[in-house]
């Protein structure tokens, strides 16, 4: 029978669940002391079957200004899809305020922490069972400058064992790696939550006591009724298993969620949130090439336009100075043609007239003269000229 009694640190049910005696506004402030990352108030309809009315943004601004003094500090502020408003904030002052509201404009509300923003949790081992969990609590506080806020002892009914570990959950979301109590440094380890699973239609998604679905046969997850005659098919991943896998997808996929949520200490549904982002963009990263490798294609494709735009503009340059030497190579062709032909056509005349029986003395002594004039000026002797 459950044996409630107040204690001065806490209230402790049966030696194996404590719970601190601060009210929500106390440790708020207290965590202002340690580390955390932010802080989120959420603020709902105190009829719970009802959801937090839609208001102008405006008006709403105006509200919070006027029962909040430290508004400023406020981040953000957002409806969720349950009909709730969550505030965020890294100011404790501010998030006790906001905990203090009874009244959102004209709607009676009541006000919560989400604690796994600004608190850890983690098992310490091999506690004795006899230890009264208000004395373990008040030695974990003392010797470790740590504020607990609840611990829960894992035993089972009717259990022999002298020895059983302990969930302590703590303000701050910095935890040391071992904690001393009695003159020991007690190893801890941090606590991954295990996906549960609603026993109703086997998801992993909510818990049964929400599940608004008809039972199904974790073997082949269909309603049918007496033994399974179906081949076991996973529910969730629709793999050809049982619902209850521990190899299956989404059970893994499920673990790293939860194991996500705890470490960053965040809400499952923002752990689920963030997850699926991150997938989304590493899929993105597969799909398409590494920066590094656009990088260089980029850079490959540059130097390959610029390297085919210097070649044809050296090309251009080259035909050019092709053309032109073609050009001149033919002019002095041409010229030296019409240099060379009228001195041996000249040459050959005054062979032929040296060689003449009937060629005068006088004229046969001006013929080398003749010759040299040839040479010397060879542009003014022309195939058709009358001085030879």
């Amino acid at each position: 029978m459950s044996n409630e009694k107040p204690q001065t640190l806490g209230t402790v049910m049966n030696n194996i669940y404590f719970k601190s005696n601060k009210n929500p506004n106390e440790l708020v402030l207290g965590a202002g002391q340690k580390q955390y990352n932010e802080i989120n108030v959420i603020v709902s309809n105190s009829d719970k079957n009802k959801k937090l009315p839609h208001s102008n943004p405006f008006l709403v601004q105006a509200f919070i200004k006027q029962v909040v003094n430290r508004h400023d500090n406020i981040e953000n502020m957002k409806y969720t899809r349950q009909g709730k408003i969550l505030f965020t904030t890294k100011d404790p002052l501010c998030a006790v305020q906001l905990l203090s509201l009874t009244k959102f404009m004209e709607t009676d509300i009541s006000t919560d922490v989400i604690w796994e923003n600004i608190c850890s949790r983690f098992f310490i081992f091999d506690i004795p069972v006899n230890t009264p969990m208000e004395e373990l609590a008040k030695e974990i506080q003392e010797k470790n400058d740590m504020d607990v806020i609840e611990m829960r002892r894992f035993l089972k009914q009717n259990s022999v064992k002298d020895m059983s570990p302990v969930l302590i959950t703590v303000l701050g979301t910095t935890i040391p790696d071992e904690i001393k109590i009695w003159f020991i440094n007690q190893k801890i380890q941090h606590f991954i939550d295990r996906p549960r699973q609603c026993t109703k239609c086997y998801s992993l998604a909510h818990a049964s006591r929400i599940c608004d679905k008809t039972n199904v046969c974790f073997l082949c997850g269909e309603e049918h009724v007496g033994p399974c005659q179906e081949p076991e098919k996973c529910i969730n991943c629709k793999g050809p298993h049982n619902a209850k896998s521990n190899s299956c997808p989404a059970y893994i996929k499920e673990k790293k969620i939860l194991e996500f949520k705890c470490r960053n200490h965040i809400t499952t549904s923002e752990a689920r949130r963030v997850f699926h982002l991150q997938n989304m963009k590493y899929s993105e990263v597969v799909k398409s090439p590494p920066a590094s490798a656009e990088l260089q294609n980029t850079v490959n494709l540059k130097f390959e336009a610029l390297l085919q735009s210097v070649t044809e503009k050296f090309e251009c340059v080259l035909q050019s100075i092709n053309e032109k030497f073609e050009k001149q190579t033919a002019i002095f062709a041409d010229m030296l043609h019409k240099t060379i032909e009228p001195i041996m056509q000249n040459m050959y005349k005054i062979i032929v007239q040296s060689l003449e029986t009937n060629t005068s003395p006088t004229r046969k002594k001006k013929l080398p003269k003749n010759l040299d004039l040839s040479s010397s000026l060879p542009m003014q002797w022309d195939a058709g000229s009358k001085n030879a």
